[in-house]
């Protein structure tokens, strides 16, 4: 597979954004996003070399699965991966794509990467908040990327990479901010570290699961009894909104 340039990610990240409406200097509501866009994504707990998945029925019935288990920054840039391989990526390579971070040398998986890094950190944005909080070549610090990290909803180390693409970090500069602890820094500092934990997501499901499931069953690609297995397996307990369209949580 032939290696795409750098600016063509960005290009492919900033035409996604415009496709789905969004800005592109503000932070993008990753689960609002998954609403609007009527992408069913169910968090649930994996093992720690799966970060999720995503499957493709048609252009209108799209599901992610995402690893309950990772901090919250993860699962944002997993649904931003997966959405590379929805909407972007070959359509005859995307119908079912599983994510496995034990193979991340994989060329699909580095363009996915690059693809959600971009997606959920657009240039302009990112240099909006550097002018902000005068974060430059000189006078970055730890403070400013978990400040990002907090704004944007990413992780430490996929802040410092994108902001390293930005300012060109002198490699012994980069490699100091590389070795911070985001979580204990944070907590010296007195700044927000939701980003960096696991935030309580197990087994919630978001988007309306009943209707895709009807969907998929009227349009004759799941049998009558996969229909049924998908509707009796998982009961509902309605998470604080409508529950015809998010925070469903699965029970046993």
């Amino acid at each position: 597979m032939a290696r795409i340039p750098e600016y063509q990610h960005e290009n492919e990240a900033g035409k996604l954004r415009a496709r789905f409406f969004l800005s592109d200097r503000l932070p993008i509501d990753v689960q609002s996003l998954l609403i609007d866009q009527g992408i069913l994504t169910v968090y649930t707990p994996m093992s720690e070399n799966f970060s999720g998945m995503c499957l493709k029925y048609d252009e209108s019935t799209n599901f992610i699965l995402i690893n309950s288990n990772m901090v919250m920054g993860r699962q944002n840039f997993t649904v931003a991966h997966e959405l590379y391989h929805l909407f972007v990526q070959d359509p005859k390579y995307a119908k079912v794509h599983a994510c496995d971070i034990s193979n991340p040398n994989s060329p699909i998986e580095r363009r996915a990467n690059s693809f959600a890094s971009y997606f959920l950190l657009p240039t302009a944005g990112v240099v909006d908040i550097m002018h902000r909080l005068d974060c430059t070549k000189k006078s970055i610090n730890p403070a400013h990327i978990i400040t990002m990290c907090g704004y944007f909803g990413v992780s430490y180390q996929a802040m410092l990479i994108r902001l390293n693409k930005i300012l060109k970090l002198p490699k012994d500069r980069f490699n100091e901010l590389w070795s911070i602890q985001p979580v204990t820094y944070a907590e010296q500092c007195g700044l927000k570290r939701d980003v960096f934990l696991v935030p309580n997501r197990d087994n919630i499901i978001v988007g309306d699961y009943a209707s895709k499931a009807q969907a998929l069953y009227d349009s004759g690609k799941i049998s009558k009894g996969h229909f049924i297995e998908l509707m009796s397996d998982i009961k509902f307990e309605e998470n604080g909104k409508d529950k015809d369209s998010f925070g469903l949580r699965c029970r046993d």
